[in-house]
C-alpha cells in the first residue's frame, strides 16, 4: 500500500477568504473617506482636529495589516499580496519588511493621531 489518502470530502483546501479581504477595504475606504471628508490632504500640514484622527487611524490601520499579513499570509487575498510587497517590491527582499512596514505605519500614524488630539 502505497499510504494513507483522505476522502476528497474530507480534504481541506485553504483558500483565501473573500468576506475579509470585503471588510479589510471596507474598513480602509471608510477610514480614508472619513479623513478626506474631515479635510486632510496630501501636502498640506495636519491640524488638531477629526481629519488628522482619521488619518492616524488610517495610517495605523494599514500597518496592522502589515502586522497580520507576517503572521497570516494566505488568510486572504490582500495579505497575500502585502506579502507579495515585501517579498518583491522591498529593499531587502524579505518576508520581515512586514515588520518593519508595520513600526513605520504604527510610529507615523500614532503620532499623526495624537497630533489630531491636541497632545502633541
Amino acid at each position: 500500500m502505497l499510504g494513507h489518502y483522505a476522502p476528497m470530502s474530507q480534504v481541506r483546501h485553504n483558500q483565501p477568504n473573500l468576506v475579509l479581504d470585503f471588510v479589510i477595504v471596507i474598513v480602509a475606504a471608510a477610514l480614508l473617506v472619513l479623513a478626506s471628508r474631515f479635510g486632510l490632504e496630501a501636502g498640506h500640514p495636519a491640524t488638531k482636529g477629526a481629519a488628522a484622527v482619521y488619518g492616524g487611524l488610517y495610517i495605523v490601520y494599514l500597518g496592522v495589516l502589515f502586522l497580520l499579513s507576517y503572521f497570516f499570509c494566505r488568510a486572504c487575498y490582500i495579505f497575500t499580496f502585502l506579502q507579495f510587497v515585501c517579498t518583491s517590491c522591498s529593499r531587502p527582499r524579505s518576508r520581515h519588511m512586514a515588520l518593519l512596514y508595520f513600526a513605520l505605519g504604527f510610529g507615523l500614524g500614532l503620532s499623526l493621531l495624537l497630533m489630531g488630539l491636541g497632545l502633541v
